[in-house]
Formats: structure tokens, sequence, C-alpha cells
């Protein structure tokens, strides 16, 4: 019999996660979670990480046939490449959600900020009011009404509002942030962990007390940061506490630290909680590597879903059980074919050269072992695996201070 917790080719996972007394905890979370896809903003201020946006362009397909409907495409009145992105992605046909962020300055113009996002192939948008102090929301909050008036007068469209660095603002203004934008006409409300500083705990708790000031029915996007290396977790705990909408980055890329991990997310939320998040994941491994190969920015062999080493099987012997190929499992917790990768048996660690798993493959292949063809087996193993490898990199992934200084004062 088939559980959603055991399914064959997919995965194994704890029946606990479907126990009513664990869903107890978390009764807001809904069943079909969206992932919004950051990687073209946020992962492009990954220090290293640069593409053209002809990659750019080629990436995002693969991202909107994976089932991603929306992006991020940051602010394009405040940077030109993100202006220029937004008009290649707008040029190039592709259909997907694309959102901008208005800034909302006192001093400037927020109409003409909007004309601008609009204009450069926007089609929705969102403004985050920057807790630097609590005067200064306050004075966001004000023009809010008038802003979101235009937003839905001049373009027909939706605009989401949320505070930056939701964990440090004090309850009674994240209380009246949502409140007053409520009132204004918001779209969609947004929690955002800016600087990744909770915990799983807060994120769930703070976004419980968003869900309950707004309606059931409107959308809440989290945005999380990777500081403590907490992302993912507090991604999936806002989901617990009733977020419809997740910010990820692939490979989870992002400014510092990075983000939350969009192959992470999407694969815990499908396999441990049954969430559909409408994504094909068998195209995670092909986006993950694509990002890599574009961008150039390598990951760690040993990350979750999408490393190297994600689904490699070092050749172990235990209690005479071949570990890498026999039932050491009950089942597989997640299939390798599920995520668009495959399972692999190799030979590194210490313990897979020792005489047993070397006398195995020995048998398997139907050659006699003898004392001395295992010594010289492992010695040429050993020698392999000392070998060094040149890898070309880049010679800059970034420009100190310094270096930049230099350049310049050679234009004295």
């Amino acid at each position: 019999m088939s559980h959603p917790w055991d399914i064959e080719g997919k995965w194994s996972v704890s029946p606990y996660g479907w126990d009513p007394e664990v869903r107890k905890e978390f009764p807001l979370m809904r069943n079909k979670i969206a992932i919004r896809d950051d990687t073209f903003r946020e992962g492009d201020h990954c220090i290293g990480y640069r593409m053209s946006f002809e990659d750019k362009i080629e990436l995002l397909r693969l991202t909107v046939e994976m089932g991603v409907e929306e992006i991020d495409i940051g602010g394009p009145t405040l940077h030109k490449t993100e202006y220029d992105l937004s008009g290649a992605l707008k040029a190039s046909g592709i259909k997907v959600r694309k959102t901008a962020r208005i800034f909302g300055n006192k001093k400037a113009d927020f109409r003409r900020e909007i004309d601008i996002c609009m204009e450069s192939g926007a089609d929705n948008l969102r403004i985050v009011l920057m807790y630097l102090n609590e005067q200064k929301v306050l004075d966001e909050l004000e023009k809010l009404p008038a802003i979101f008036d235009y937003v839905h007068s001049q373009y027909n469209t939706t605009i989401s509002w949320a505070i930056s660095d939701t964990p440090r603002a004090p309850m009674h203004l994240i209380r009246k942030v949502y409140e007053d934008g409520l009132k204004a006409g918001g779209d969609k409300a947004g929690i955002n962990d800016t600087f990744g500083i909770a915990t799983p705990g807060v994120m769930r708790y703070l976004t419980r007390v968003i869900r309950e000031i707004i309606p059931d029915e409107m959308p809440l996007k989290a945005h999380c940061h990777n500081t403590y290396g907490l992302a993912t977790a507090n991604t999936i705990a806002c989901a617990e506490g009733g977020a419809t909408e997740l910010d990820c980055c692939i490979n989870g890329y992002g400014d510092e630290a990075g983000n939350a991990s969009l192959e992470e997310v999407a694969v815990a939320l499908e396999a441990l909680y049954g969430v559909d998040t409408g994504l094909n994941l068998k195209l995670m491994n092909k986006y993950s590597k694509l990002a890599e190969e574009k961008g150039k920015m390598p990951i760690q062999a040993f990350k979750a879903v999408v490393g190297e080493n994600a689904f490699l099987r070092p050749m172990l012997i235990w209690s005479g059980v071949n570990m890498a190929r026999e039932s050491w499992m009950l089942h597989e917790p997640l299939d390798p074919e599920c995520v668009g990768a495959e399972s692999t048996v190799v030979f590194g660690p210490a313990q897979s050269l020792e005489d047993e798993p070397i006398e195995v493959k020995f048998k398997d292949l139907g050659i006699p072992c003898t004392p001395e063809k295992l010594i010289k087996v492992r010695e040429i193993a050993e020698a392999l695996l000392k070998e060094e490898k040149t890898v070309k990199v880049r010679a800059h992934k970034y420009l100190t201070e310094s270096e930049m200084e230099d350049i310049i004062r050679k234009m004295a």
C-alpha cells in the first residue's frame, strides 16, 4: 500500500509529518504553495555569479518549463542593469509574471517610479517599507494609499507590501504596517527576514501573526536570507505559518551568505509535507547545473538535492552487506531520478578501499583475487586519488576596494 510519505520511485520519509498531532502545530499551512524564483534578482547579487542577458533568458526558459510562474526582476528605477534585464525578458516573449520593486522614497516621485517599472516590462509591483527607524516606516505608510491607487487606476495590476527586517521590528509596528496596508488596498502581503537573523520558530510565529491580520485568501509571500544557514528552514517555517508564496534562488545563490535554496525548499515541501509546488522536480538538477555553468559559481559538492555528492554512494561492506547496492535502509529517502539525478557507486573514502570492497569487485567481474592483486589495485587507486587536477577559473570573481582604487588612480 502506497502512502504519501513512502512512494516508490520518489521518496520515503517520516510518517509523522502526516500525523494529526504534528499537523495541528501548523494549521494554516496550505496544500498548494507557489515558488517565486528570485534567482534573476537576488541570485544576481551573488558576488562572482555573472552571466549575460542571453544566458539569463536561456535559464529563464528552463525555469518556466519547470513550472515557475513568477520571478523577481529587482528595481528598474535603481539599477540600469535591472531595467535592461526587464526589457530583455519582455522582448523574449517568455510567459512569466515579472515583479519589480518600487521604493516610495519620500523625496522621489512614486508615479514616475511606477511608470518606469511598468515601461521596463514588469507586470506587477512590490514595495518594502525600510525599517531603519520607526518614524521612517510611519512616513512611508502615509504614502501607501496614493501609491496603491495609482497602481490600480493607471495599470490595473497588483502590488504587494511588506516591512523589511520583520524579525527585528517591534510588534506594534508590524501590526500597523499590515493593518494600514490592508486598508490602503494592498493586494499581497510579504514577510522578510532581510538579514537572516531569525529562527524557524520566530518566522512561523510572525507569519501567523500577519496571516491573521490579512484575509485568508490574500497571498502572503516570504523572503529569507541565509546568514545563519537557516534560510531553507525559515522559509519552510513561513509556509507552516500560512505563507502561500516563497522566494527562493537556485543553488541558494544570493548576496552575502545567499538565500533560501529553491531545490531544497521545493523538494522538502513536496516530500516532507505533501505540498504541491507545481514544479517538475525532475528538471531540478538540470536547472542547478545550467545556473552553475552559466554563472560560473560552483556549489559545494555535498549540497542537498543538487550537489555532486548528493547521490554518490561509497562502496562499503558492513556485516556482509554491500551498503551501496543492497537494502540496508528501509527505502530510499529521496530517489535521485525524482530530481533528475542518478545514484552512482564510487570509491574514495578510506573505508571503500579496504580489502572487502575490492574483493567484492573482483568477484563481481569474475576475476580471481590474490593478495598481490588486491594490494596493487589499492596502490593504483590511491595514486589516482592523489593526482592534482588543474581547473580553469576566472582570474577575478570580484575586485577589492584597493584594486578598484588602483584603477581609478591611474585615471588621474
